[in-house]
């Protein structure tokens, strides 16, 4: 059987040069590189695995794939999983919220170089709104319960997001692109190495007027990583990561209310890994999160801070050639500025995870994990699973059941007076446990994967707001509802022929709030996205899209569905030089994703990058 991972004693840096750069629009790869780097995935058990015998249902984005698809924003590339719902406020730079599997916004967690990225008092909407692609080498999706591995806020997946790596001769690019509602975006990138040293830096400003009056965006996105091999088995490295946007919200057409929106959200890590033999990983991560919201309109100022300061111990140990474990320590310490009010709260967590192989292509996987908060007390999650891969026919069947729970934010917990939000000390996480089956099959000798996948998750003590005080609209968080989710995902991708690739990704969901019967707001019942591109010469390649939303429930009343249609085109100029054009929403469709706030209509943008 074909050596699909990298060997243990290979160790980290080696492997991420192998994987030198997967996504960033500006760095050129070889199939063998581009091959390397899908052939396994991280967040199923912190671990690489490969993708056949992994139980829980991941998508490993190729970055490859969309930057041929010209798809440069983080929400779009989200919104081709299945299983993923992408909500966005109208237009780019706005709010923006993933739904997985019927999980809402705040119960999915992204995990950025290894550090969880969001809470309840610091989401992660306006860092996915104005978030690109640029400088990332690997984007996963991790779907159902995975509060053990990751902690609060993963009830219904992780996305995994890890900053590029560099090593070797060095290379980079420059780009440019200009189009529709006086859009204008610039990016670069650098990244190479020595025998030991890898480096990457990057960076890209976009700015739009959008389309309606008073939207306009102005985003800055920007990452660095640099790491060293100081000496055998021994990797130093640190990595940034920063976002900043001024965005003009012109609130809903229902009902207008003008603001100036300044948001920035920074992450720094750094960290050392050892590895004393070929069975044995230790490694210490430290990092800063900061983020900042300012918004300004004419009856005054909201200001929200967040502070997060995290260390997270992981350790591996490869007991034998059927017995990994992983186990892992994270402390975290935040504190929430809101309304001039200050809160803390302190987290230390332990988990310990398994993957059993206990016969050829059959892997088992089990965990704990312990989670213990300062502000409301612990939480203790659980998962198990199994997938066994059928080599001869190709064939991998997998299922998981797991919990998970999302703790209160500050201010749920403690109030924000200035916002009239009252305290509730007795407040509860939010819990879930789910399962799901799956079957993954591969035809046309390889090329194509076609997947299935039904789940179910079942969510107690959910937040919800209770008005307390009918004149001054005063209130609290609170736990009431409980609430089902069943659904069914379908997949298939890859190239049918040398010349053309085809992908689709189909979800139907049914979810419930189970206390009132009522579907539950923004998630539509079916939801498809398609694409077809082809190579029509060596430097010549076109393509189209198609994304269909089903109708949904919206606060305040209902949405019904809508289809978009994209086209695409590129041609090699040579020189490393490549000329594109793009046409988004090519029918010109009306349609608007959260009640008051119209998508865009027809867009068109031309770009040119030039690889070194």
């Amino acid at each position: 059987m074909t050596q699909l991972l990298p060997t243990r004693s290979s160790g980290w840096f080696w492997m991420a040069c192998g994987a030198v750069a997967a996504a960033v629009p500006s760095i050129a790869r070889s199939q063998e590189q581009a091959s390397n780097l899908d052939a396994f995935v991280v967040s199923a058990s912190r671990t690489p695995q490969d993708p056949r015998t992994v139980p829980s249902t991941v998508t490993s984005l190729s970055l490859d794939d969309l930057q041929a698809s010209q798809v440069f924003s983080l929400s779009t590339a989200l919104s081709e999983v299945p299983g993923v719902s992408v909500v966005n406020t109208g237009a780019v730079g706005g709010q923006s919220a993933v739904f997985i599997r019927g999980a809402n916004s705040d119960q999915v967690l992204f995990v950025v170089d290894g550090i969880r990225m969001n809470t309840r008092s610091a989401d992660y909407s306006n860092f996915l709104g104005g978030a690109d692609l640029g400088g990332i080498d690997r984007i996963e999706v991790l779907q159902g319960p995975q509060g053990t591995l990751y902690g609060s806020s993963a009830m219904g997946g992780v996305i995994l997001i890890d900053t590029a790596h560099g090593c070797g001769t060095p290379s980079g690019s420059l780009g440019t692109e200009a189009g529709s509602f006086g859009t204008y975006a610039g990016s670069a990138s650098l990244e190479g190495g020595t025998k030991s040293l890898g480096y990457s830096v990057s960076a890209s400003h976009l700015t739009t007027n959008n389309d309606r009056p008073f939207n306009r965006d102005n985003d800055w996105n920007w990452s660095t990583r640099i790491e060293d091999q100081v000496a055998s088995g021994v990797l130093v490295g640190a990595t940034y990561r920063g976002e900043y946007g001024q965005y003009q919200e012109p609130g809903s057409t229902l009902y207008p209310s003008q603001g100036l929106v300044m948001n920035r959200n920074d992450l720094f890590t750094t960290y050392a890994q050892v590895q004393p033999d070929s069975s044995f990983t230790s490694r210490v991560t430290a990092a800063l999160h900061h983020t900042d919201y300012d918004y300004t309109a004419s009856w005054g100022d909201s200001v929200l801070r967040n502070t997060r300061r995290i260390l997270d111990w992981q350790n591996v140990w490869n007991a034998s050639s059927k017995v990994e474990l992983v186990a892992g320590a994270n402390l975290e310490q935040s504190r929430f500025v809101a309304g001039g009010g200050v809160t803390d709260d302190h987290i230390s967590s332990g988990y310990l995870s398994g993957t059993f192989k206990p016969v050829h292509d059959l892997s088992v996987i089990g965990g704990l994990r312990y989670d213990q908060f300062s502000s409301f007390g612990s939480a203790t999650t659980g998962r198990f699973g199994a997938a066994y891969f059928i080599e001869s026919t190709g064939t991998t069947i997998r299922s998981t059941y797991g919990t998970a729970f999302t703790a209160p934010g500050s201010d749920d917990r403690f109030g924000v007076p200035a916002w009239g939000q009252l305290p509730n000390p007795t407040i509860r996480p939010e819990r879930s446990r789910g399962w799901d089956f799956g079957v993954e099959q591969s035809v046309l000798a390889g090329r194509v994967t076609l997947g299935a996948t039904a789940f179910r998750t079942l969510y107690r003590d959910l937040f919800d707001w209770q008005t307390t005080d009918f004149v001054t609209y005063q209130g609290m968080t609170v736990n009431r509802s409980r609430a089902s989710v069943r659904g069914l995902e379908f997949s298939a991708d890859g190239r049918i022929t040398s010349r053309l690739f085809a992908r689709l990704a189909y979800t139907y969901l049914d979810s419930r709030d189970d206390t009132t019967g009522a579907r539950l707001v923004r998630r539509p019942r079916q939801v498809a996205d398609a694409e077809l591109r082809g190579r029509i010469t060596s430097a010549w390649q076109a393509g189209a899209g198609l994304h269909l939303v089903g109708d949904r429930t919206d606060l305040g009343g209902s949405l019904g569905g809508y289809a978009t249609v994209r086209v695409f085109t590129s041609y090699d100029l040579g020189h490393g030089i490549t000329a594109s054009l793009r046409v988004e929403n090519l029918l010109d469709r009306k349609y608007q994703e959260v009640i008051g706030y119209p998508a865009l209509p027809f867009g068109a943008y031309g770009s040119v990058v030039w690889k070194f």
